[in-house]
């Protein structure tokens, strides 16, 4: 099952809204950012660690920790931190 990029918005930003409001994090997020909801949301999604779930019309369900990440998720993470927390992090150009 794939999650829709609407989806991962949409998911990203209630839970972006809810680590703002003090919400614990459910992951180890480096400390440079701390202080960035949304890149922690993204992250938790990523490391399938958000258990939530969508209700599509029709009244299908869909596990987030289950579902396939669509690509603009990694693109999303590789613009805050480069890729260097998943470990796929480009060589610096010399």
């Amino acid at each position: 099952m794939f999650l829709t990029r609407f989806e991962v918005a949409r998911v990203i930003g209630l839970r972006a809204l809810e680590l703002s409001e003090g919400s614990a994090p459910l992951v180890d997020v480096p400390p440079s950012m701390r202080c960035n909801p949304t890149y922690i949301a993204a992250l938790e999604v990523w490391e399938r660690e958000l258990d939530a779930r969508i209700v599509r019309e029709g009244g299908e369900v869909v596990h987030v920790r289950k579902a396939h990440h669509p690509p603009m998720l990694k693109t999303l993470l590789d613009t805050y931190d480069g890729g260097e927390k998943r470990g796929d992090a480009k060589a610096p150009s010399p």
